[in-house]
């Protein structure tokens, strides 16, 4: 019973724990739409560091579940510059938290319920992205393409019910924001949660 015990642990353990993966460039075929989605980092993202620069308490995180409590917990406060590498640079840790929040949500072993769970709390975050930017004149562009791309991985991963709210060189477009020197505009990142919230209101 022990023994039985332990392996289911074991098991639950590899079925939870946190993927990262993939990191570079995929090709996603979804009822019949094949798409192209790039996870690799442009010079903005790369000059942010962050894989660099993150708080003490995020090696704690082991599981997609983990990951989607703690990115409940964030409060986007950026920093005047994209590119200061401190820990209490908040756009640091919003950017690490979506692009893992991503690569768990592209995996096939992610459920639709937390696909939108986590689709909600991107939408819900990158309006307070804007707000922050057109408020407080600091410019979180690593973050918003982060949240741009997360939205994007969910609604390709999606596609059977996203696509009458998203046409697809649009959403091809954001599939490809991390590793594209082009900032996001704010135009782009309404229509991307426009889009995200149609997907979300009929899909409850």
């Amino acid at each position: 019973m022990l023994m039985v015990f332990i392996a289911s642990c074991h098991s639950f353990s590899e079925e939870e724990a946190l993927l990262n993966v993939p990191i570079g460039e995929e090709i996603i075929t979804v009822a019949g739409e094949t798409f192209k989605v790039d996870f690799r980092l442009d010079d903005v993202c790369k000059e942010l560091g962050i894989f660099e620069v993150l708080p003490d308490d995020f090696s704690k995180l082991k599981t997609k579940y983990d990951m989607i409590n703690y990115y409940k917990t964030l409060i986007p406060a950026f920093l005047p510059s994209y590119s200061s590498m401190r820990p209490d640079n908040h756009e640091c840790v919003f950017a690490r938290v979506e692009y893992i929040l991503a690569q768990e949500c592209f995996s096939d072993r992610c459920d639709n319920k937390t696909r939108k769970e986590v689709l909600q709390l991107a939408v819900n975050f990158h309006k307070r992205k804007n707000d922050d930017m057109n408020n407080r004149y600091s410019s979180p562009q690593c973050t918003l393409k982060t949240g741009v791309f997360l939205m994007a991985v969910i609604l390709a991963k999606e596609i059977k019910s996203s696509a009458k709210f998203i046409d697809s060189a649009t959403l091809q477009q954001a599939l490809l924001f991390l590793n594209n020197d082009v900032f996001v505009s704010e135009v782009f990142s309404n229509l991307m949660i426009e889009c995200s919230e149609k997907f979300l209101n009929n899909n409850k």
